[in-house]
């Protein structure tokens, strides 16, 4: 920590003690105030000292007592200095980048700024990928902007990696901000307004585009109905799940994470204030997480069919509470109902377990309770057509059928709680709106007679 100059340390008074041939003496000193530039008079608590004078009749304080008081003072100084002014007084010489990656995560977390999810994400790049390249005992005035942009540069453009380098910026220019914001270092030591995740050369960003095919994002009406019917097949549930998220839009989490409170069967309207936990954001107990950003909280309105999956479902639930003692009823709507799991009864299902059914193959082992067990149904081999499926692919279909039926760009991502500028939502819908457009060249001609 930097000291503030304090003047010279002197007595302030003198007053007897309990203890014998003891007194107890308080000390002086003083710095500029840094508001008002006048001076700043501060006092030391009491100090017990053995009752002995100099030649010149002042208290004789030994070299060891004066190093303590001198501490005391200039540590008391500094905090009194930081009240005022409600600015740090660390010097960058000791701040390494491993200290204020902590303090900016531990702060955010104090905040409540930032989800579980979210933070597992930080933390795996900054274990993975920038510790790589920047060592944890960096000083941070140290770290050029030379180096972290040879850094994204490995990544993209000369790799292929355009969103991790792009998320690594983001970390490393909000630790800069946040090192700014406590003094650590000034604002013209900041590199990142100099950082840039490059594009590449127009030649290869053309040949992405021969090789990008978006159409591998969504379904076609046809492809819905293949597969919903494949899982509707092997389990009922995770079909509603799956057809009640394609005609909402909803994040899997999102649906995963309702509860009947958020529900109203009369407006036919839903509220998504929160999302199923990941990434242990939260006990056993709770499974309720933060939803993604502040776009993602919203009230939408339930179609006929979303509002028929949700009944059907919580009919099934009030069975299940009803005649199975094993089930714990939290009100969640999607909950687990297993008979081989039964502590998980009345949970929350996981996305995962989700994924993992379909994209997982059946393995034919025998368990400890002597059922088979079928870790999924590895759904992709059974297609007529090839497209990877998860749980994903049904909010991008989502997007695709409101982009056929002309609706609007701003109200499909206010309906599905994405921000503007969500690259993969426009793609959809650009790509979408142009193979409808198509039409319009068969009666430009009838313009003219």
């Amino acid at each position: 920590m930097d000291n503030i100059k304090i003047s010279n340390i002197l007595q302030k008074a003198v007053k007897a003690s309990n203890k014998k041939e003891f007194i107890e003496v308080k000390f002086r000193s003083s710095f500029k105030h840094p508001l008002t530039n006048k001076r700043r008079e501060f006092l030391s608590e009491w100090y017990l000292i053995k009752k002995k004078y100099e030649k010149n009749g002042k208290i004789f304080i030994s070299n060891q007592l004066k190093s303590i008081i001198q501490r005391d003072m200039q540590n008391l100084a500094n905090e009194i200095y930081h009240n005022i002014t409600k600015s740090s007084l660390h010097s960058i010489e000791n701040i390494d980048f491993k200290t204020i990656w902590h303090e900016w995560e531990n702060d955010r977390i104090q905040k409540k700024k930032v989800a579980p999810k979210t933070l597992a994400g930080e933390n795996g790049r900054f274990k993975n990928h920038l510790l790589k390249y920047i060592p944890s005992e960096s000083k941070l005035e140290n770290i050029r902007s030379e180096l972290i942009q040879s850094m994204l540069d490995t990544y993209y453009p000369l790799g292929n990696q355009k969103r991790i380098a792009q998320s690594l910026k983001s970390d490393l220019s909000s630790i800069y901000k946040f090192a700014i914001k406590k003094n650590y270092i000034l604002p013209e030591q900041n590199p990142m307004p100099y950082i840039t995740v490059e594009e590449k050369g127009l030649n290869e960003q053309l040949e992405q585009l021969k090789n990008k095919d978006i159409e591998n994002h969504y379904l076609e009406r046809n492809e819905l109905n293949e597969v919903l019917s494949i899982v509707r097949k092997h389990n009922s549930q995770y079909a509603r799940i799956l057809e009640f998220q394609v005609l909402t839009g909803m994040r899997i989490g999102e649906v995963l994470g309702l509860k009947t409170s958020a529900i109203s069967f009369d407006t036919g309207e839903v509220k998504i204030e929160r999302t199923r936990a990941t990434y242990g954001g939260a006990s056993k107990d709770n499974y309720e997480g933060d939803v993604k950003n502040k776009q993602s909280y919203r009230t939408i309105k339930l179609s006929k069919k979303a509002l028929l999956l949700l009944q059907e479902e919580i009919e099934i639930n009030q069975h299940h509470i009803i005649g199975n003692p094993d089930y714990q009823d939290n009100n969640w709507i999607f909950s687990s109902k297993s008979l081989y799991k039964t502590d998980f009864n009345g949970t929350p299902l996981h996305y995962s377990v989700i994924n993992n059914f379909l994209n997982s193959s059946e393995t034919g082992k025998i368990t400890k309770t002597g059922h088979i067990k079928k870790v999924g149904i590895n759904i992709d081999n059974q297609l007529t057509f090839k497209k990877h499926i998860s749980t994903h692919i049904f909010r991008h279909t989502f997007v695709s059928h409101m982009a056929e039926k002309d609706v609007p760009l701003l109200a499909i991502q206010r309906y599905i709680g994405h921000k503007s500028g969500s690259k993969i939502t426009e793609e959809i819908y650009t790509h979408i709106t142009k193979k409808t457009s198509d039409t319009i060249t068969e009666s430009i001609d009838t313009l003219i007679d």
